[in-house]
């Protein structure tokens, strides 16, 4: 049996007991999300470090900041785009089940429930 809850989620009763349905969602999870920030925050950080030693060394980098600011902005935002090239050829958390962790919960209480009345 499925029915509609207010908030528009699917559920099965099983056992008395609801649970939702997996939802497919089509757009990146929270961990993907995440896991693309602290990559790129990496990356980014990498780039002003290797940029500023290879430009000007150690003694004149604070000469160098005007320069640095103007060449960093080009080359973030080229290494960004293919950043975000590669991050798109990755499979991973591109689509994930809403509910999966709650309906898991629920199907292993009631899987206990069942082994117990027997």
């Amino acid at each position: 049996m499925i029915n509609k809850d207010k908030s528009d989620k699917q559920f099965k009763n099983i056992d008395g007991i609801n649970v939702p349905d997996e939802k497919p969602v089509n757009r990146e999870s929270p961990a993907r999300s995440m896991a693309k920030a602290i990559s790129w925050r990496i990356v980014a950080s990498s780039t002003t470090f290797v940029v500023l030693y290879f430009s000007f060394g150690k003694e004149k980098a604070v000469e160098g900041i005007l320069t640095i600011v103007g060449i960093e902005a080009v080359a973030k935002m080229l290494i960004y785009y293919g950043h975000e090239r590669a991050w798109a050829n990755i499979l991973w958390g591109r689509s994930w089940l809403r509910y999966k962790f709650i309906r898991r919960l629920k199907l292993n209480y009631i899987r206990y429930k069942r082994r117990n009345i027997r």
